[in-house]
């Protein structure tokens, strides 16, 4: 049954210069992640991507609705079953520079893990460490150095070697690339597809890199001002978004067309936040397609023809322009 988002909040209470006010950080997001898929959220900085995840990873606690695990809510389960399940969920970070504790050695840092939920003796760790460090590429001698004794495409090697050392189902990758030298994300982008190819592996991915995102996923779930506005298989979404948000975030992306004039610019004036969303459709300040009915009805995410979903009222209406 896998991973389940079931009318998902989270709110977060803040102090303001009006006193204190609630951002709605997350606001009933439901999202399946189906087996052995990858299944990405996108959208601006502070859209609830990274709230979403640490949800996922329980360093949260929902507002309301909740995430299940085998059709199980995390909420409902007991200390045991908690501790099973975070040894099934594992993550790893954007920063392999902040992630990784610079004062323990690579062994130290694949066997913590391993010995917070398992006895094990000092061979078998070993063999353990020794296999993992093959799977990501690194030689056994990496075992013994220390994080600042490496590049950061191998810390992240490292970070994945930990996070495969409890043998997860599922992997949330937090822009596993981003913080990475051109040069070498796609190495590691290689490894990732490799290690979910051979293991099984769900991800969720979150990422900023469009490109990252339509490389690896299977399916994308676009997230604006903590709720989701269109979510559909990743080929769908990219061949013809739906959302006049989703098709300003394709259209930001650069191409290597000298003729080719971005329409970034088009409904991305600063305006909307968590703390003050607007009435109706929360994109309908900064939609270039926006009607009467955007300022006052809050659009539902509807189930398309081809399959997608998408929170739309140009839906019913005029299509909205292609990219």
């Amino acid at each position: 049954m896998g991973l389940e988002l079931r009318d998902l909040s989270k709110h977060f209470t803040v102090r303001s210069d009006r006193g204190k006010a609630t951002v709605r950080a997350v606001e009933r997001v439901n999202l399946g992640i189906p087996e052995g898929q990858t299944v990405a959220l996108v959208g601006e900085s502070g859209c609830g991507k990274t709230t979403i995840a640490k949800l996922v990873l329980k360093l949260e606690t929902p507002t309301s609705g909740a995430v299940t695990f085998d059709g199980k809510s995390l909420e409902e389960m007991s200390r045991k079953e908690i501790k099973d399940y975070r040894r099934q969920v594992q993550a790893v970070f954007q920063d392999p520079y902040a992630s990784l504790n610079p004062r323990l050695t690579v062994r130290r840092i694949i066997t913590e893990p391993i010995l917070a939920h398992y006895k094990r003796d000092r061979a078998t760790l070993n063999a353990r460490v020794a296999e993992l460090l093959e799977i990501v590429g690194l030689p056994p001698r990496a075992a013994d150095l220390y994080p600042h004794e490496f590049s950061g495409g191998q810390r992240q090697r490292i970070a994945i070697a930990r996070a495969l050392a409890l043998n997860p189902r599922i992997i949330i990758l937090d822009e596993p690339i981003s913080a990475l030298d051109v040069s070498i994300r796609a190495q590691v982008l290689n490894l990732l597809m490799d290690i979910q190819e051979k293991f099984g592996l769900t991800y969720l991915l979150i990422a900023h890199d469009l490109a990252l995102v339509e490389h690896l996923s299977t399916r994308v779930a676009v997230i604006y001002l903590g709720s989701v506005v269109e979510t559909g298989e990743s080929e769908q979404i990219f061949a013809a978004p739906k959302h006049p948000y989703t098709q300003a975030l394709l259209n930001a992306v650069p191409r290597p067309d000298p003729d080719y004039v971005p329409k970034a610019a088009e409904g991305f004036d600063d305006t909307g936040s968590a703390l003050e969303p607007p009435s109706g459709c929360k994109f309908h300040l900064r939609c270039p397609h926006a009607m009467a009915v955007c300022k006052t009805d809050n659009p539902p995410l509807i189930k398309l023809a081809d399959g997608r979903e998408a929170a739309c009222h140009l839906l019913s209406g005029p299509p909205p322009a292609q990219v």
